[in-house]
This record gives C-alpha cells, sequence and structure tokens, in this order.
C-alpha cells in the first residue's frame, strides 16, 4: 500500500478528533507495495468514496476500495463487523439511504460476495484473491 492510502485510512477510521463519520471499507484490489504509482479519490452520491489505484506496469486505473459511511447503513458507529456483515450482502435490508443499497447491489454483482476481515470496520470481496482453479480430470474424447 502507498503512503497516501495508508494516511487516508487513518483519517477515515481514527475519527474521534475530527468532525468524519465512521467508514466501513471494502477493499476490493490492492496494488502491489512497490509497482503502485498514485491513487484517486472520488466522491460518490451519499459519501461513498471510491479509490482508484495505478500500478507501473498496467494499463490504466483499477478499483482499489469503496468505502462507506456507517450511517447510511443505519447502523451506529460501534457496530461490529457481523452486524455489518448481512447488511452488505443483502442490501434489500438497507432502508436508510437508496443510493448507497444501488451502489452495494451493483458491486455484489461483480464481485459476488463480501467477507468481514478481523479488523473493525474493515470487509473484502470474494474475488479478493482469486487464484485460478486448473482442471485435472481428462476430457472424454467424441467418437
Amino acid at each position: 500500500m502507498s503512503e497516501k492510502y495508508k494516511e487516508f485510512l487513518k483519517k477515515i477510521h481514527n475519527n474521534k478528533k475530527s468532525n468524519i463519520p465512521e467508514y466501513i471499507t471494502i477493499t476490493i484490489r490492492i496494488g502491489k507495495k512497490k509497482n503502485l504509482i498514485d491513487i484517486k479519490i472520488r466522491n460518490e452520491d451519499s459519501n461513498i468514496l471510491k479509490v482508484m489505484g495505478h500500478e507501473t506496469q498496467g494499463k490504466g486505473w483499477f478499483l482499489s476500495s469503496v468505502h462507506i459511511p456507517l450511517k447510511n447503513l443505519g447502523l451506529p458507529e460501534n457496530a461490529k463487523n457481523k452486524e455489518i456483515l448481512p447488511f452488505l450482502n443483502d442490501p434489500e435490508k438497507i432502508m436508510s439511504d437508496k443510493p448507497t443499497k444501488n451502489y452495494l447491489i451493483e458491486l455484489l454483482k461483480k464481485y459476488l460476495e463480501i467477507q468481514a476481515e478481523s479488523k473493525n470496520h474493515f470487509f473484502k470481496t470474494e474475488r479478493y484473491k482469486v487464484k485460478k482453479q486448473f482442471s485435472t480430470t481428462g476430457k472424454v474424447k467424441s467418437m
């Protein structure tokens, strides 16, 4: 992770001194530390933040992570991951914010399922580190 990204995470997760609302982080893909050149932070509807990364050898930008304010889900700031996870995997439960609900539906279409990480308010997608599965069975030739 780049230093700029680490500073950004520190600002949105350690908000005791500032007026920034508590965010949850959904990691899509983190670029390699040595190859990550730059990040862009984009503000979507309802204060949802998209972090785009760019690597030296890759063409274009990739979606690194998504940050959603916890109040958009209708949960208190001290909610635990096991209380948040059902809202992320089933966005139909979100009644307080329609743009967040629609954004999570689109996110789940692309990245399948959201899983909890060990840190509080950190999550990752099922496709976070997908390994290729090779078939070991032989194919039968048709006659």
